[in-house]
């Protein structure tokens, strides 16, 4: 018996006990409990039926297909005809996901890696050698068009940063976004629209390219009530290298659509502003372009009562209706308070006991009450004039929210020099 790392080869044949010395020659091979090509096992395995073997060659054919990590277990038999491996699937196998490799899309690249690496089909075991064989076969891939680069394999994550894959990344060289056009917009956007090719040339280029620019787009048209913008056809030209960089040019079609009005702002739920303060407070009103920056620029103002009476983490949303027909927006907005977070424990960094005194004189929070955020930053600017053993020094804070108790622990480093703001 063969035993590798929390892996098992076994010789379960008694034909296959005598000692090494002793030669085979299987006039078949086989493979069960597997869905994969016997060729493509074959060459894994590096055996062909009718030569003459001997057991180490048997059990290190085996330990090639442990090796790939596609097998948890390999067990094997030779009836004096047939010699066969038993194979046992791994289970843990994951996607791959290609960060930046321009030239090829995922399912060309995946045929062309399978073509250099026996048993790929766009899946990888979390552990073996297979990671390394991909890894191998991209770098030659690019080597055949004349870059030669640095290629490594990490777990991919998706949005909530789970796990979702091992992805396969293009090190060095940089793999950076090249020139940048956008068809179909008019004139009166040039020069926002330049800001942003501008700003997109030397960024990396991987599959959150086409969704930056995409959200950079609809941050300057919604600003203006083009609510409805999309961004349709993105692709990409030919990657070139240029002064040690894979330069890559992309472009886009732009759908402006119509612009918005807003209709409305309906507050619902208990809020902590009258109706009056609300109105007073709002950035934007009907019959305004439905402005998306002063619509957050709104919802802040509604979430600053909610912060200074402890509620940290207080959700605002607002949630658009669209009449399509009139192109107005209305707004319905609704709180979700959350829990209470309280004071806990200040510290006060740098301060000798007469300073701290005076510090404390005119703290407005004490031990347990909720925590206002809003009165922090603006404790010094308020009380400067009364703080004189302060005068000439400057003061930072540092604010440690505790999710499971919901205290606020506040340190605030003082250092001389600097406005007392």
């Amino acid at each position: 018996m063969l035993v590798c790392p929390a892996l098992v080869i076994s010789v379960i044949s008694a034909q296959l006990t005598p000692a090494n010395a002793q030669k085979f020659v299987p006039k078949k091979i086989t493979f069960s409990g597997t869905t994969a090509s016997r060729g493509e096992l074959l060459a894994v395995s590096g055996l062909k039926p009718g030569d003459t073997v001997g057991q180490a060659e048997i059990q290190g054919a085996a330990q090639k297909l442990i090796d790939t990590g596609l097998f948890s277990d390999v067990r094997f038999s030779f009836n004096g005809v047939e010699l066969n491996y038993a194979l046992k699937p791994a289970t843990t196998m994951e996607p791959v996901v290609y960060a930046n490799f321009p030239w090829w899309d995922g399912t060309a690249l995946t045929a062309a890696v399978a073509a250099k690496v026996p048993l790929f089909h766009g899946m990888v075991p979390q552990e073996g050698g297979m990671q390394q064989q991909v890894t191998t076969a991209l770098t030659a891939l690019l080597a055949e068009k004349g870059v030669s680069a640095t290629v490594t394999a990490v777990p991919a994550k998706d949005e909530a940063m789970r796990d979702a894959g091992v992805e396969f990344h293009i090190d060095a060289p940089p793999v950076e976004i090249g020139v940048v056009s956008f068809l179909g917009a008019s004139s009166a956007w040039a020069e926002p629209l330049a800001a942003i090719q501008k700003a997109a040339v030397g960024q990396d280029f991987d599959p959150s390219t086409e969704e930056t620019l995409a959200t950079a787009l609809r941050a300057i048209y919604h600003r203006q009530g083009y609510l409805d913008v999309a961004m349709t056809g993105f692709a990409h030209g030919d990657p070139r290298v240029t002064d040690g960089k894979v330069m890559v040019p992309v472009s886009a079609t732009i759908v402006e659509g119509a612009q918005y009005r807003l209709a409305g702002l309906h507050l619902a739920g208990d809020l902590l502003m009258t109706p009056e303060e609300f109105a007073k407070a709002a950035k934007i009103h009907a019959g305004d372009v439905a402005n998306e920056d002063l619509l957050r620029g709104t919802l802040a103002a509604i979430s600053g009562p909610y912060r200074a009476h402890g509620y940290l983490r207080a959700k605002i949303e607002a949630v658009p209706r669209e009449d399509s027909a009139n192109h107005t927006v209305d707004y319905a907005i609704t709180v979700q308070p959350g829990e209470v977070f309280h004071m806990g424990e200040l510290s006060l960094v740098n301060l000798n006991d007469r300073q701290k005194a005076q510090v404390l004189q005119y703290w407005p929070l004490h031990d347990g009450d909720a925590y206002d955020a809003l009165a922090v930053p603006q404790f010094l600017v308020k009380y400067k004039n009364q703080l004189h053993s302060l005068d000439g020094w400057s003061a930072s804070y540092k604010s440690y929210e505790h999710e499971d108790t919901h205290i606020v622990d506040l340190v605030v480093t003082f250092r001389p020099g600097g406005p007392l703001n």
